[in-house]
C-alpha cells in the first residue's frame, strides 16, 4: 500500500490541467444563471399571488351599486337636463 504523503506529493509536483483554469467562469455564469431564473420565477410567483388575491377580494367584495351617470357628461342638475325629463 502507498503511502498518502508520497501519494499527495506525486500529485502537488503534476501540473494542472488547463481545463481547471476556466472552471471558475464557468461555474460563476452557472451561479449567475441560477439566480435570475429564481429572481424571475420569485416575481412570476408574486405576480399570480397577486392577482388571485385581487380577483378573490373583488368577487367577494359587496360592489357599490352601478351608476349610469357619466362622469363629464351633464350633471342631473343642470336646467337642459331637467327639461328633457
Amino acid at each position: 500500500m502507498a503511502d498518502i504523503d508520497e501519494l499527495l506529493g506525486a500529485l502537488a509536483a503534476k501540473a494542472t490541467p488547463p481545463s481547471l483554469s476556466i472552471i471558475d467562469d464557468e461555474v460563476m455564469r452557472g451561479l449567475t444563471r441560477r439566480r435570475e431564473s429564481a429572481t424571475a420565477r420569485r416575481g412570476m410567483v408574486m405576480a399570480v399571488a397577486i392577482a388571485a388575491v385581487v380577483g378573490i377580494v373583488g368577487s367577494v367584495a359587496p360592489a357599490a351599486p352601478a351608476q349610469a351617470e357619466p362622469l363629464f357628461g351633464v350633471p342631473s342638475g343642470a336646467p337642459s337636463h331637467l327639461l328633457a325629463d
